[in-house]
């Protein structure tokens, strides 16, 4: 009996020992995998990992074994054990697979996914697949659907980015939920290197509120601290028009205590020195040429630099992230001609330029689990002190051809009758605190508080109006507080948030009259009240989302103070409202060979005092339209086949027009643009990609992909559509075509691409029908290396 009783005993324990081998499977992040596949090897049984990335398994006898960690989207990983009997924990963490080229991948429940399944009109794009690639934030903006961006010229020329019809402020954007607006031109999306950014979300209408900020209808929010690892990630590519840039970024992560430190820079440089037609002046005769002459850019120079030193503590028990930092950034930009003119100007700019200096220092501080689980925290305090120059000091008169001629009269500039030397200087301070609590699995509510003040002061020793306006500080402060309350049923399937939003608004500033004379003080204090929700239903393959925002937006430095050259200031500008609505679906096969996605979203924008861009000559000021009505759908679609082939089509459908019935308010006296698109704005536009990816090129341990991309315009009025019969103002369809050849060997570490744009030298127009750079080539070569 006894010796029955001792025999079933050590079998229990035998038993119990052999089921002692367990481990946890993490990311590159620290977080767990589910749906790891673990597999013995060379008895081919295995387990997966259950949600928390954690897996046991059972039932082996001593030996040696290899385990085999895989899954979709990240490098398989094995280790070899040696297993005596006793319990033995084994953990892994796997890096994400490098041979996902594309920029817009699906790989389970990645911190993308989760962004991309909230109930929110968003989509997300990780840039994993634009690093190796000679592109920058609006490059890899300008492929999402509903997303126009138009520039007026070449790399470091200024852009408008629209959104769903919303465009330029109205569409907030934020640098790791910093609001990103009062970085400058020195650090903006056109300038900021693809190998800074880890993902981008892009919200259509309704913004969460830990983006806190006043928006019109949208945000974009570029994140980069995405690694919890060591790395050195470094590139340089050349191209065509005198284009250089260059790209350093590393980190250093101390495992045991946490320690890290990051520099990220860039430096970017280009000559934009591309031919363009002109109808060249006699300035004798004083007539134009009739036929056109193509000439070179020749006063067309861009160079920006950016340096961010940041050091503290990541993913330990007192802080997810404390972070405290500098930035150092400054660019020089050459102007050919006026942002706003209209086509090629006749007689170009040869001296007219901009510089802009910035010093910012950020303390970022997050933690999930803050003195008890069910509650998270996350905050940031940035200053932003920054100075700029804006010349126009030349008294002569340029030709095509780089000739200066001497004006008669040597008060004058360039670009109108005084000269300018205008200096501004900036103070900006931005502080956000976002607090999350989990009642319980199905509610949650969140407080959100933002600050941003903003102070200006400059002078001008040519132009009174600049002198007068800025020799006193103007002042601008804003201040969000929202909350929203979170409902979660059927197992996460239902979620709804509620949320509402108080703005408080200052200004404090100075107006004056074209000559500068007549200063008068213009104050004013102004609060608003903001609303709304956004609800969805996820079933098995299918997400259907609606969300509504009453949203306020108030005016920015630009339009409040203008830029001392083109823009003209506007002190008087009142806040826009809009009431946005939005409906979508959403549809995934996660296929583990072929996974394809899906989304439809249907918008509408009803916004009152609508502040619009007038141009008068070259001049631009603001005014508030009273109310413009959008309403449009985007589509988006992603396919891979086989893990070699990857398609993606966007398209957006926009109807923005004059929604105002009476002329200046003048009830009775209807407007003659009573339900007229808007002009300057394109209306339907997409793009479409097709890539072919593989490996053993030319070795077994490298891998290539060959992309071809086509982007659509169609024709659109770039002036009200109804002021004339015929011979209309219309920006003609465009079409053009992008090719790209990136290769990686030795696992990822040295890469170097090869793209084509504007493959067919299409002529591609751009604001008020300015003619963008032709066919132009780019070569890029990076390193990277993680854990190091």
């Amino acid at each position: 009996m006894k010796t029955g009783f001792f025999s079933i005993l050590i079998f229990i324990v035998s038993s119990v020992s052999m089921a002692q081998i367990a481990g946890h499977v993490k990311d590159e992040n620290g977080e767990g995998i589910p749906g790891i596949s673990v597999v013995v090897e060379p008895l081919k049984t295995g387990v997966s990992t259950d949600i928390n990335g954690k897996y046991m398994i059972v039932g082996l006898a001593n030996g040696n074994y290899i385990l085999s960690y895989s899954g979709v989207g990240y490098e398989t990983q094995k280790t070899t054990i040696n297993y005596e009997g006793r319990p033995l924990t084994v953990n892994i963490n796997l890096k994400e697979n490098v041979k996902e080229l594309e920029g817009i991948t699906i790989t389970g429940k990645s911190e993308s996914t989760i962004v991309r399944e909230q109930a929110y009109a968003v989509e997300v794009i990780e840039s994993k697949g634009f690093k190796n690639l000679t592109t920058n934030a609006n490059d890899i903006l300008g492929r999402v659907s509903g997303v126009n961006i138009r520039q007026s010229g070449g790399i470091g020329s200024k852009f408008s980015l629209s959104l769903n019809g919303i465009s330029g402020n109205q569409v907030r954007v934020f640098l790791d939920g910093v609001p990103m607006d009062y970085f400058g031109s020195s650090l903006s999306l056109n300038n900021f290197s693809a190998n800074l950014i880890d993902r981008i979300e892009v919200y259509k209408g309704v913004v969460p509120i830990h983006l806190s900020s006043d928006a019109l209808g949208g945000a974009i929010n570029v994140t980069t601290n995405g690694k919890s690892t060591s790395y050195l990630d470094a590139s340089y590519s050349m191209g065509s028009f005198g284009t250089h840039l260059a790209s350093l970024n590393t980190q250093y992560r101390n495992k045991k205590n946490g320690f890290t430190t990051r520099i990220k820079s860039f430096y970017n440089r280009s000559n934009n020195n591309y031919k363009v037609p002109v109808n060249l002046v006699n300035f004798e005769t004083g007539k134009e040429e009739e036929e056109p002459v193509w000439v070179e850019r020749f006063h067309d120079a861009y160079e920006s630099k950016m340096v961010w030193a940041e050091a503290g503590f990541t993913g330990t028990k007192f802080a997810d992230q404390l972070m405290v930092g500098v930035l150092y950034s400054d660019n020089y930009n050459e102007l050919q001609q006026a942002a706003n003119a209209i086509g090629q100007a006749k007689i170009p700019y040869g001296e007219v330029a901009t510089e802009e200096e910035k010093i910012i220092a950020n303390l970022a501080f997050n933690k999930r689990k803050l003195f008890t689980e069910k509650l998270s925290f996350n905050s940031y305090l940035v200053t932003v002190f920054s100075k700029s120059l804006s010349r126009d000091t030349a008294s002569v008169r340029y030709d095509w051809y780089g000739n200066s001629t001497p004006k008669t009269d040597n008060a004058t500039g360039e670009i109108e009758n005084r000269k300018t030397l205008f200096e501004l200087e900036t103070e900006n301070y931005l502080a956000n605190a976002n607090a999350e609590y989990q009642l319980n699995k199905y509610h949650s509510i969140t407080l959100n508080y933002s600050l941003n003040h903003l102070t200006v002061q400059g002078a001008d020793p040519y132009k009174n109006q600049n002198n007068t306006q800025f020799g006193e500080p103007n002042n601008v402060t804003k201040q969000v507080l929202a909350a929203s309350y979170t409902n979660t049923l059927f197992d996460e399937k239902f979620k709804t948030t509620l949320f509402t939003k108080y703005y408080d608004y200052g200004l404090s500033s100075l107006e004056t009259d074209y000559s500068g004379s007549e200063p008068s003080p213009f104050d004013v204090h102004k609060s608003n009240l903001g609303f709304g929700f956004s609800t969805t239903y996820k079933y098995d393959k299918w997400q259907l989302k609606a969300s509504y925002e009453k949203a306020t937006r108030f005016p920015e430095a630009i339009e409040l103070f203008g830029d001392g050259l083109n823009t003209v200031a506007s002190p008087s500008l009142t806040p826009e409202k809009s009431n946005n609505y939005n409906l979508g679906f959403l549809f995934g096969n996660k296929s583990a060979h072929s996974p394809f996605i899906v989304s439809v979203n249907g918008f509408v924008r009803d916004a009152e005092n609508f502040i619009i861009p007038v141009v008068q000559g070259i001049k631009v000021y603001h005014i508030n339209n009273s109310k413009v009505l959008s309403k449009g759908i985007d589509l988006s679609m992603g396919y891979t086949h086989r893990e070699h082939w990857v398609l993606s089509v966007n398209g957006t459908y926009l109807d923005l027009r004059d929604n105002s019935k009476w002329r200046n308010g003048q009830v009775g006296v209807e407007s003659s643009q009573y339900k007229v698109r808007l002009p300057n704005q394109p209306y339907l536009f997409g793009n479409a990609s097709l890539s072919y990816r593989n490996e053993e090129l030319f070795s077994n341990n490298d891998q290539y992909s060959i992309s071809l991309s086509q982007n659509y315009v169609y024709e659109f009025f770039y002036k009200w559509e109804n002021l004339a019969s015929k011979n209309k103002d219309v920006v003609p369809t465009q079409y053009t075509t992008n090719m790209e050849f990136v290769y990686m060997f030795k696992e990822g570490r040295y890469n170097a691409s090869f793209s084509v744009i504007n493959l067919w030298n299409a002529k591609v127009y751009d604001n008020f029908q300015q003619l963008r750079p032709g066919r132009n080539f780019n070569f890029k070569l990076r390193y990277f290396l993680t854990k190091i």
